[in-house]
């Protein structure tokens, strides 16, 4: 049996990450009306919980703010204008999803 040796140089690269900060605005393949943002579902009495898990799960997708009304109405004819309603109708049916059929008709 023969064994062979090799030497190899390897050159140091020197690679720059690129943290990317969403917008507000961002929409993902991952986000649509049907989604369950969490597993928690409102029920009536566990409404603290409930509100733990949507805090978290919108947080995380950068949508929070929307929600606490900390996002400022975009000027009508500016790039944001149309993508803040695009947002707004994805948080609807987020959220009515994660409360119980019979609670969701008395919500407006």
């Amino acid at each position: 049996m023969i064994e062979k040796s090799e030497k190899f140089e390897i050159e140091k690269e020197e690679v720059k990450v690129v943290k990317k900060t969403p917008s507000l605005y961002d929409l993902n393949s991952n986000h649509n009306p049907g989604s369950l943002i969490t597993r928690v579902q409102l029920k009536g009495e566990n409404y603290d919980k409930w509100s733990r898990g949507i805090q978290t799960s919108l947080r995380a997708r950068c949508k929070w703010r929307f929600m606490e009304g900390t996002v400022e109405q975009p000027k009508e004819g500016s790039s944001n204008f149309e993508d803040r309603w695009i947002v707004q109708s994805m948080l609807v049916p987020w959220v009515a999803n994660t409360v119980e059929s019979n609670l969701r008709s008395t919500i407006s």
